[in-house]
């Protein structure tokens, strides 16, 4: 078992007759891959991917593999900027299929994995030319029609004067970030934000003083921004320092991070997350098992929430290959995915449907509270807030992967 369901892993039942008939499978074995942006100089939200998968892999393996089959994984860094030729590598490795995949720039790969026939069980997508690659399936997948605004719409009900009176603020040198940041502009305001500041910095900043100084003079109430820790934890500081105190700070699921609970400043801010609470462990079973083959691996990078995202793909390829039957092709592996239509990871984020590669109208929201994580939207351990309004439509066409 993992968590509520059973594992898709495991030995090949009686009289199964697994066949070498595709690039990176053979009788015993499958080879995978992951690419990754790996921590470096610059911390990056996708640092504990490649971990996450390896963790997979001795877990899977532990339990006999997919039908009997042995998983071989190798590992590619994507480096931030260096997508494409970290997929070059994978396509000419005499991989089957990359599997748990994340880079801050994934569009930049997706042509290429495309071109050589690569399936991608991706941890995640965060651009329409990953997300709407006919290659790509994902736990929880993103597609670009449509936003989720489930903890905005929350704190919307909570600070009716505060979303008023909002700014956003994100970087356009880093595709993935600015494109979120243009759906919040375009979808927010359907539940009643207005933006008085959209700054647009540099990729990385000694100070943000100057942004701190704007919030302070347009009196902004309500800010989020998209960009990594690092740089968001300087512009907490910059903000204390100015005396710029909003009624609301929100930030994304790459924001689940220790490092956020280590500056002052954060205390009271708001994270959106799309999987269990590390903290609810003990009350969600699946997450247990995670932690555990995680800590197994003996990797020095604490795990993230998208680290979750690619143990997820990992038991989902899993599901598919298995359900692919003796003869494991890339074509048969892309029939088996488009017919899994409910997906949870045994518990370990919201139930989503990949095979269609729609969004769940899903939401959750924890709060720094005496620098700790805390739960507050919905309030019970384990679950998830589900209701239509929490997906709005995405109209514009350049944001909409309708242009492409």
């Amino acid at each position: 078992m993992f968590g509520t369901m059973e594992s898709p892993c495991g030995a090949a039942p009686e009289g199964f007759t697994p066949t070498a008939s595709e690039t990176g499978v053979t009788e015993t074995t499958i080879k995978i891959g992951v690419v990754s942006d790996r921590a470096g100089a610059v911390k990056v939200p996708t640092a504990s991917i490649e971990e996450s998968m390896k963790a997979f892999v001795d877990y899977c393996n532990d339990l006999g593999g997919i039908n009997g089959r042995t998983l071989e994984l190798s590992t590619f860094d994507s480096a931030l900027f260096a997508v494409p030729e970290a997929v070059e590598e994978a396509c000419n490795a005499g991989l089957f299929a990359l599997v748990g995949t994340g880079s801050v720039f994934d569009a930049d790969g997706a042509k290429i994995s495309v071109e050589c026939g690569l399936p991608d069980i991706a941890a995640y997508s965060a651009t329409p030319g990953k997300t709407l690659a006919p290659n790509v399936f994902t736990p929880v997948p993103n597609p670009p029609a449509d936003n989720a605004v489930g903890p905005a719409r929350y704190l919307a009900e909570l600070y009716p004067d505060a979303v008023k009176s909002a700014a956003i603020i994100s970087s356009s040198q880093v595709e993935a970030a600015w494109f979120q940041a243009l759906r919040l502009q375009h979808t927010w305001p359907k539940v009643g934000y207005e933006f008085k500041v959209v700054a647009d910095t540099q990729l990385r900043q000694e100070t943000y003083s100057a942004e701190a100084q704007r919030l302070k003079q347009e009196g902004v109430k309500f800010v989020t921004m998209v960009s990594e820790v690092g740089e968001t934890v300087k512009l907490l500081r910059d903000m204390a320092a100015q005396g710029v105190e909003p009624e609301v700070v929100f930030l994304g699921a790459q924001y689940y991070d220790p490092e956020l609970l280590t500056e002052p400043n954060s205390e009271g801010v708001y994270v959106e997350l799309n999987t269990v609470p590390f903290e609810e462990a003990g009350d969600v079973p699946a997450m247990q098992q995670f932690l555990d083959a995680y800590e197994s691996v003996g990797a020095s990078i604490q795990p993230t929430s998208l680290g979750v995202q690619s143990f997820s793909a990992g038991l989902l390829f899993a599901l598919a290959a298995k359900n692919a039957g003796a003869d494991l092709t890339r074509d048969s592996l892309m029939a088996a995915m488009a017919k899994i239509n409910e997906w949870d990871a045994g518990g370990l984020h919201w139930a989503t449907d990949p095979g269609n590669r729609a969004r769940a109208n899903c939401g959750l929201l924890m709060q720094v509270q005496g620098g700790e994580f805390t739960r507050v939207w919905p309030e019970e351990v384990g679950t998830f807030a589900c209701q239509p309004e929490n997906t709005v439509e995405v109209t514009d066409p350049e944001l909409n992967g309708s242009t492409l």
